[in-house]
């Protein structure tokens, strides 16, 4: 999930699992302005409707973190907030990347989803790591939020988000 109001639309995503290949099969973007109360309203409806979601990670950069909060104390289940520092967005881009490249990922097609993938920009900043951006008058927010579900499904383990002490080798 992306969180946004003002200027960014608030987005979920779910995607399946089967095997190593994951499909997008719901987003939902609400207009902007919507409250955040509203938000996580609709979320717990569609948790509540899915059944059995394993993980639902979350944006929590800026207002974020009490929205995080405020899920979890709600009885919304699993959910985890991501700080996405440059790093974290490097690897959580990185693997939806991988994914398509090995054909892994399907998403039907939606006029939204696929503008937002391919005016995404990136630039390589002075100290190696990538920064995302986008034009002015579009925006990413889908593509965030089915990063974020799809980067959701990894298997492998990790360290919580924004702990990271070593080097991947």
């Amino acid at each position: 999930m992306d969180l946004g109001k003002k200027v960014d639309y608030s987005v979920i995503a779910v995607v399946t699992k089967q095997g190593e290949n994951i499909s997008l099969v719901y987003y939902k973007r609400w207009p902007l302005e919507t409250p955040y109360s509203s938000v996580i309203g609709s979320i717990r409806v569609i948790i509540e409707k899915l059944g059995n979601v394993q993980k639902c990670l979350v944006d929590q950069t800026g207002v974020g973190e009490y929205i995080v909060e405020d899920m979890q104390k709600g009885g919304i289940p699993n959910v985890e907030g991501v700080m996405l520092s440059l790093p974290v967005k490097q690897e959580i881009l990185g693997h939806l990347k991988q994914l398509m490249q090995n054909q892994l990922f399907t998403y039907p097609f939606n006029v939204d989803l696929t503008s937002e993938l391919n005016v995404e920009r990136f630039e390589l900043t002075k100290t190696g790591q990538i920064m995302f951006s986008h034009p002015d008058g579009t925006h990413d927010d889908i593509l965030w939020a089915v990063a974020l579900a799809v980067f959701a499904t990894r298997t492998e383990p990790r360290p919580p988000f924004g702990l990271r002490t070593s080097v991947r080798k």
